[in-house]
């Protein structure tokens, strides 16, 4: 009897001890989105958008000739 009753003992401390994905945070990453699944639902992010590039625009040279403006 004390035999089985430590069998069945260690067997629930075994089925205790086992870890469980259901709980665990689960993400994967795709082409354009990534995609979390845990314990409270699931949640789908989009990657931030690029910065756009800002170019400076080249100076204007202007001089007077006869009087009037002239830009090149």
């Amino acid at each position: 009897m004390k035999a089985l009753i430590l069998v069945v003992g260690m067997l629930g401390l075994a089925a205790i001890a086992v870890p469980e994905d259901a709980n665990a945070v689960v993400c994967a990453r795709g082409v354009v989105r990534a995609g979390c699944a845990g314990p409270n639902g699931a949640v789908v992010a989009r990657r931030p958008a690029p910065r756009a590039v800002v170019v400076r625009p080249a100076p204007v040279r202007c001089a007077i000739v006869n009087g009037r403006r002239v830009c090149r």
